[in-house]
């Protein structure tokens, strides 16, 4: 068990049921749909979460189901709760008090399943859809709308101790949620990202490390279209509304599967936060 890159053969994820899934005013994007009148059905949102599901199993991939809790209305997001790493789980910190109480559920899961926790941030906040390898040296973690300085500073002193890896921020305007919803990295010299909103810091990172761009638009970005999840280099879920991104990708030689989630990607989540990666082959 283990996750040490974001890119390589994706053998086993966690993902969870919308059983109690509803939008909540919590961010610009759902704000959007709610202010447009937009409604759905638990039944809805269940049978698209049954098609991204289908869309991971037919690509080859072990899912691992977390049983949904009547108080955690976002918790089909299983992203976000911490990382996987090569020696075991690091469990973040929730910002936002309707998510909090989610990583106990994880924790106890996790023991259950005999997954092992190797750390747990406990001051400020430090959250998995923030999270990403860059290399066998390096990960970042966004300092946006969710993580913030003391959970990343401490988050950043176990990752050196623990795994040898630095730990860098990237910062990007706060009411953009997470980092992978500006950047996620596909395969091993191509990402996808928003570089409007990035730092030039860090797409001097990218350009040292030879990594070529998907750029996407401010308007793209608000629409959770940064946000895919790639099984292997050669294959990505995206979704059936991110046209653009799936040309972009395909004219490339990658294969786009493409589940219709719009409820979720409309409550502020796409492919990338509805799945935790548990197991990647190493690179």
């Amino acid at each position: 068990m283990g996750v040490t890159n974001e890119y390589e053969r994706l053998r086993k994820a966690i993902v969870c049921k919308p059983d109690y899934f509803k939008w909540l005013p919590i961010n610009d994007i759902v704000k959007k749909a709610l202010a447009s009148g937009q409604t759905f059905t638990t039944e809805e949102v269940q049978e698209q979460h049954r098609e991204f599901c289908d869309a991971l199993k037919s690509a080859g991939v072990e899912l691992l189901y977390i049983e949904p809790n009547k108080d955690c209305l976002y918790q089909v997001f299983t992203r976000d709760f911490g990382k996987a790493t090569g020696k075991g789980l690091l469990l973040g910190k929730f910002r936002l008090p309707v998510r909090q109480s989610e990583t106990n559920l994880y924790e106890g899961f996790f023991t259950n399943q005999g997954i092992p926790i190797w750390g747990k941030v406990s001051r400020g906040f430090f959250e998995g859809g923030d999270i990403h390898y860059m290399d066998n040296e390096t990960m970042v973690c966004g300092l946006g709308g969710r993580s913030d300085e003391e959970g990343i500073e401490e988050a950043r002193k176990m990752v050196k101790e623990e795994l040898g890896l630095n730990l860098i921020a990237v910062e990007f305007p706060p009411e953009l949620i997470h980092l992978d919803e500006v950047f996620v990295r596909v395969a091993d010299r191509l990402c996808v990202a928003c570089v409007e909103v990035l730092p030039d810091y860090f797409l001097k990172i990218l350009k040292r490390k030879r990594v070529d761009i998907i750029e996407i638009s401010k308007e793209e970005q608000r629409e959770v279209k940064c946000n895919v999840v790639a099984i292997d280099d050669k294959t990505v879920v995206s979704f059936k509304e991110n046209v653009n991104t799936n040309k972009k990708l395909e004219a490339l030689g990658l294969e786009v599967l493409k589940p219709d989630i719009s409820i979720l990607t409309r409550g502020g989540g796409g492919p990338r936060c509805s799945c935790f990666p548990l197991e990647r082959d190493e690179i």
